[in-house]
C-alpha cells in the first residue's frame, strides 16, 4: 500500500498531469501519454508507449484521468 501523499506534492503532479493534458479536456490520451513517455525516455517506441498507456489507464475508457495518474505517478516515480 502506498503512503499518502502531501497536499502540496499532489498539487505538483497535478501541474505534470495539467501540463501533458495538452487539450486540457482532464484526461491524457494515447497520444499525450506518448509525449509524457517520450520526455522521460526519447527513445521509447510507440508500442512501449501504448503498452505503458494501457496499464495505467485502469479502467479502460481510452484515457487516463487524474487519479490514475496519481496512482501510477506514485507506483513509478515515488522517490521523486
Amino acid at each position: 500500500m502506498t503512503k499518502p501523499l502531501p497536499q502540496d506534492k499532489i498539487r505538483e503532479i497535478r501541474q505534470h498531469f495539467e501540463f501533458f493534458d495538452r487539450d486540457h479536456n482532464g484526461a491524457i490520451d494515447a497520444d499525450e501519454f506518448a509525449q509524457l513517455l517520450k520526455a522521460i525516455e526519447p527513445k521509447a517506441k510507440p508500442a512501449e508507449c501504448l503498452r505503458g498507456f494501457r496499464e495505467v489507464d485502469s479502467d479502460h475508457d481510452g484515457q487516463i484521468d487524474f487519479a490514475e495518474f496519481l496512482t501510477w505517478w506514485q507506483k513509478t516515480w515515488w522517490q521523486f
